[in-house]
């Protein structure tokens, strides 16, 4: 959804490349080396801001969480869902999941996780005094969820623990992509005694032993806007990590942490930006990987001129895509043909775009306006800290040369621009999408339909809706089609225009094991497969 940060630590899908370095190529084979101290960047961190998976939203915090918290299930290299500590069957009316928990589950100080867990802890997120970050959108298809999440009942009716072992969730329609989003850190497993212990301070003073989650690793320090060290947590039910520490060290400046890691103050480098870029490529161990996130502008479709399609096409032919990502943004980002990127279900490389014009643009505008000087101002805004003033200025001069008219660019601090966001005080602006979990509906539900919250222009089409509808009426490939449908007439209507999806960049040498990259940021896979060799 817009404006959401949001990091899953997972697997590539198929429309992408997981990279796994640590794959030697000389003839003799390399050997772990002797001290297994990972030294992990955590970049564009100044600090974790929170350990409750319930409450986090930014990557940089959620990085930490899936190193020491788990859940029921999670995502494999393709996306799909995976068991974690349970594994499910599903009801032949698609509304009731049950969950079969493995034996001898328990957090890092010992408490048992048992299936009275889950239901503390999905009761928690949905509970309004944990302001739990978009949690509806999550569980809302759980049956009782809209009732706790407005105070009005304190027992989530479709969340029930039979015995100790068996979970059964029950939903009030079934939902195609549940199974998803119980992958996401909102559903892991939360320690009721560690929350009342450290609850009232955002977790911020937990300790070793502390036993808040039931992953991999355990918080050994924190030293506030420096580091965390994290230690293998003797617990966990999943096979042990080779590392004997993990030093997570907050960068909050992305160039200076690559001009660290060059100086080997890091095993790896990610997250790395479009200015140092070439650089990057340069180096051995350089990686890529698209992102499942859409760049895009939009329009308020309620007031003129961007009220009349011709007006919106204009400006979506006058962009050059390829230039833009070729050029202002050092190929760290491909150019965007569809609103759904590459890897999510349904993705469709052919649907019909509108392509760069110059000729196709002034034409459409002339159409609206054969008198151009009767076009009212035009002011695009766009929040700071996404979009760079190169970027600013590329989209400016595109504009302004393709169809002759003036347009003003206003950077705008991004709390104030939210703001202006959610009341639709922005003409057309810049919105930006990152997957909450990868289905279709996360994207073009959510962001296009007329009364979808995230729909920043306010665009309203009838037969967008109804396919929207139908599709979350029925499933698998039926379901994709509709979507499809969907999503082209939202791309020639130009009910929101997409200009690229970014990529993540890493450097990450042969001297790693196991570390790789996929669509939805980092990717460690197995702990257990993650260690050093010596050089």
């Amino acid at each position: 959804m817009p404006l959401c940060l949001c990091l899953f630590l997972l697997a590539a899908c198929g429309g992408g490349t997981t990279v796994t370095s640590g794959h030697p190529t000389a003839s003799r084979t390399p050997r772990p080396a002797a001290k297994q101290v990972l030294v992990l960047p955590n970049v564009g961190a100044q600090d974790v801001t929170t350990l409750d998976p319930a409450v986090a939203s930014d990557e940089n915090s959620l990085l930490a969480i899936s190193m020491i918290s788990s859940g029921l299930v999670r995502l494999d290299q393709q996306l799909n869902v995976i068991p974690d500590q349970a594994t499910w069957t599903i009801s032949p009316d698609r509304k009731t999941y049950t969950f079969h928990l493995k034996s001898g589950l328990t957090f890092s100080d010992g408490t048992p996780i048992t299936a009275a867990t889950y239901v503390y802890s999905l009761t928690r997120a949905l509970t309004p005094a944990t302001q739990a970050n978009e949690v509806m959108l999550f569980f809302g298809n759980i049956a009782g969820a809209a009732d706790v999440n407005a105070g009005t009942a304190t027992t989530l009716s479709g969340v029930q623990a039979t015995d100790a072992s068996t979970l059964v969730i029950t939903l009030s329609k079934p939902t195609e992509y549940f199974l998803s989003t119980l992958a996401n850190p909102l559903a892991f497993a939360v320690n009721q005694q560690a929350v009342s212990q450290y609850a009232a301070t955002n977790w911020l003073h937990l300790v070793n032993g502390g036993g808040v989650g039931s992953g991999p690793f355990m918080v050994k320090e924190w030293q506030h806007n420096t580091k965390m060290i994290l230690v293998p947590n003797p617990h966990y039910y999943g096979n042990h990590t080779r590392l004997t520490e993990v030093d997570m060290i907050f960068a909050l400046d992305a160039h200076n942490a690559f001009q660290a890691y060059q100086g080997g103050q890091y095993s790896f480098i990610w997250s790395i930006l479009p200015s140092d870029m070439n650089a990057a490529r340069g180096l051995s161990g350089f990686v890529s990987q698209t992102q499942l996130q859409t760049d895009a502008i939009f329009f308020n479709t309620q007031t003129p001129p961007f009220n009349q399609l011709e007006v919106r096409q204009a400006f979506a032919q006058s962009i050059d895509k390829t230039a833009l990502a070729q050029s202002i943004l050092f190929n760290s980002a491909v150019p965007a043909l569809t609103i759904i990127p590459a890897g999510i279900p349904g993705y469709q490389p052919n649907l019909k775009a509108l392509a760069y014009n110059h000729s196709q643009a002034l034409a459409a505008l002339r159409k609206a306006y054969p008198d151009i000087s009767k076009l009212s101002p035009i002011t695009f805004s766009y929040p700071n800290t996404l979009v760079s003033p190169s970027v600013a200025r590329a989209l400016q001069q595109m504009w302004q040369s393709t169809l002759g008219i003036p347009i003003k660019m206003v950077a705008v601090e991004t709390d104030a621009y939210n703001y202006e966001l959610a009341h639709h005080q922005i003409q057309f602006g810049f919105e930006q999408w990152n997957a909450d979990f990868p289905d279709p509906y996360d994207v073009l539900a959510l962001n296009l339909v007329s009364t979808a919250p995230g729909n920043a222009g306010q665009w309203q089409n009838i037969q967008y809706d109804q396919l929207v509808q139908q599709a979350e009426q029925t499933s698998g490939a039926a379901r994709l089609d509709y979507y499809g449908q969907a999503e082209q007439i939202a791309i020639s209507d130009v009910g929101l225009l997409p200009l690229d999806h970014q990529n993540l960049a890493a450097v990450i040498p042969s001297t790693l094991h196991g570390v790789g990259l996929s669509p939805m940021g980092l990717y460690f896979g197995d702990w257990s497969n993650v260690y050093l060799l010596s050089r």
